[in-house]
């Protein structure tokens, strides 16, 4: 460690930390504001931590309309960002929620190595929590036919979040404005299209993806996603370390839920590891799995 400014705190950072950057992904036409108690915990112990806003995935709060792009621009977006950062850091690891979990995968697939870590908060690449309507099987006719022009997705309680007093919060957010900390008042039927294409694209690949390292966070009570959803990681992950954290007072949106600090406490923790871990070099990996039910 360094110690040459006492009264700056970031003098204190291990080099290693300095040298590890954290790109966070929010989820699907949403904000970064999903992920800031994460952003500020990692920001506060030296991270270089850079929340990443993506043209037609993210929300836009100056545009009249939100329209999406292919997802394969989204990945072009994420790995022109990955490359950015290794001209300047030594480790780059990826942390998304929901559709940003997808993303992230993604990226680890289209980065290979460039990628040294993944955190998943509620990975999404199977629709079947507890809230998931029973006609869902119908949405592709929404998303691959005409019909899509006449239907959109508008957010409903509970919002992902089991926490009463952060549901109330989050209605007087979407009542006054577009959006909330847990994503947009309404999601049109281009985003969800792609993220189901990208969804397609990353189930058939997950064992491209080469990063080491990979933690996954999921609610036991995800009303979106359940708990499947981390079976699909474990059988379909190759890397070398894959830990798999179970929550049990949370909904899907679990950095904003009842579960937050633990989720921030178990990314913090997991950063430290990858950050002052060796720089990584190809190996030839074997199958490992970590399972904490907290």
């Amino acid at each position: 460690m360094s110690a040459r400014d006492p009264s700056d705190p970031l003098s204190l950072v291990s080099p290693a930390v300095q040298r590890t950057a954290v790109v966070l992904l929010h989820g699907l036409c949403s904000t970064p504001d999903e992920l800031l108690t994460v952003q500020s915990t990692l920001q506060r112990h030296g991270y270089a931590v850079q929340p990443l806003c993506i043209a037609g995935y993210s929300f836009d709060a100056a545009a009249p309309l939100q329209q999406a792009v292919p997802f394969e621009r989204w990945l072009d977006t994420l790995e022109a960002h990955v490359k950015a950062l290794r001209r300047t850091y030594d480790r780059v690891m990826l942390v998304g929620i929901s559709a940003g979990a997808s993303l992230a995968l993604g990226g680890a697939i289209r980065c290979g190595r460039e990628v040294d870590a993944l955190v998943l908060m509620s990975t999404t690449l199977r629709f079947d929590g507890w809230a998931v309507p029973r006609t869902r099987f119908l949405l592709p006719l929404a998303f691959y036919t005409p019909l899509g022009r006449f239907w959109q997705y508008r957010e409903r309680p509970p919002y992902g979040v089991k926490n009463e007093r952060v549901r109330t919060w989050i209605e007087r957010e979407l009542r006054h404005r577009q959006v909330s900390r847990a994503g947009s008042a309404v999601i049109g039927v281009g985003h969800l299209r792609e993220h189901d294409r990208l969804i397609r694209h990353v189930r058939r690949r997950l064992h491209e993806v080469r990063c080491e390292q990979v933690l996954a966070l999921h609610a036991r009570e995800d009303e979106v996603a359940s708990l499947s959803n981390l079976d699909l990681l474990v059988r379909g992950l190759r890397c070398a370390s894959l830990r798999t954290v179970v929550l049990n007072n949370s909904y899907h949106m679990i950095s904003i839920d009842n579960d937050r600090q633990q989720v921030v406490r178990e990314t913090l923790a997991f950063a430290e590891t990858v950050a002052h871990g060796p720089v990584p070099e190809p190996v030839v990996r074997t199958r490992g799995l970590s399972v904490l039910h907290a």
